[in-house]
């Protein structure tokens, strides 16, 4: 499965990628990001949409298993986040508050179907509550993961290997892998929300349906560090006029003290083997 998975991912995304270049239809680099991502204004996005074909067609035709649930929230988010990105190429990005809006929406349901079987604490609301909070919140924290080529698509293929035992995760590490392949800097391609929202989605409805929910945060270490980074910069400098970091997310302060952006993916990722190791040795995952 997994190495379908890559192929046809790797093919798909390929063509996505050459599609988009022949229409001119690249994505446009913040002008506020650090100075040596100038250089890829113009490389084509939402290459999301591209590996979670793949990975969708290979998880259904070899049958999908009781992560269903978690495929389908993924899906939404991918939506929601392939909205957000056409919007900012046609029109206008959805709003921060509508983007929330719709995020909740979605997380709202999958917590009403995962607390039917599901039971983390003894109050159902709670239960509800925190599988809402962890939904909605990885697919942001990943959003901000997705910064540098390689990043978000590496820490979340090492974070899925300890459930390969599912045919969701299968089929999402082979498509990764595809499309890492295009993503390698300088990166083809880019995922857009419509593969970071997706990949933060799938990965907290794996752990939860899993009951693996207390260890989502210790695994996705890196993603947890990027969100907290956004929101301690912008408190802090709302409070006192002053930065922590350089920029925010994370990865951006890392570059502007010259760490080379390959360093900043390679040595993420090793640490998310790391945290996912751990994580996987406490809760008897044997890795």
């Amino acid at each position: 499965m997994v190495a379908a998975a890559a192929v046809l991912s790797w093919f798909m995304v390929g063509l996505q990628s050459a599609l988009m270049r022949s229409i001119g239809m690249g994505k446009k680099v913040r002008s506020d990001g650090p100075e040596s991502h100038r250089r890829k204004d113009g490389t084509p996005s939402m290459g999301g949409v591209a590996f979670t074909t793949a990975a969708g067609l290979l998880y259904f035709t070899a049958g999908s298993d009781r992560m269903a649930p978690a495929f389908l929230l993924a899906a939404g988010y991918g939506l929601l986040g392939l909205a957000d990105d056409l919007g900012g190429t046609y029109g206008r990005p959805l709003r921060a508050r509508e983007k929330l809006a719709a995020q909740l929406l979605l997380a709202l349901v999958f917590a009403a179907y995962a607390v039917r079987s599901l039971s983390y604490t003894p109050w159902t609301a709670l239960d509800f509550t925190l599988i809402v909070i962890a939904v909605a919140g990885a697919a942001n924290a990943f959003n901000f993961t997705d910064g540098l080529d390689g990043l978000a698509a590496g820490v979340t293929a090492v974070i899925l290997l300890p459930f390969l035992h599912f045919t969701l995760a299968q089929a999402f590490v082979g498509s990764l892998l595809g499309f890492l392949w295009h993503n390698a800097p300088k990166a083809r391609i880019f995922m857009g929300d419509a593969g970071s929202q997706l990949l933060g989605a799938l990965v907290a409805g794996i752990f939860i349906l899993d009951g693996k929910a207390w260890y989502l945060p210790l695994a996705a270490l890196i993603p947890v560090l990027e969100v907290l980074s956004v929101i301690v910069q912008v408190i802090w400098f709302r409070r006192t006029g002053r930065r922590v970091l350089r920029m925010a997310p994370l990865h951006h302060h890392f570059e502007l003290v010259g760490w080379g952006e390959a360093k900043i993916v390679f040595r993420f990722i090793v640490v998310t083997a790391v945290a996912t190791a751990l994580a996987a040795h406490l809760w008897g995952g044997g890795v």
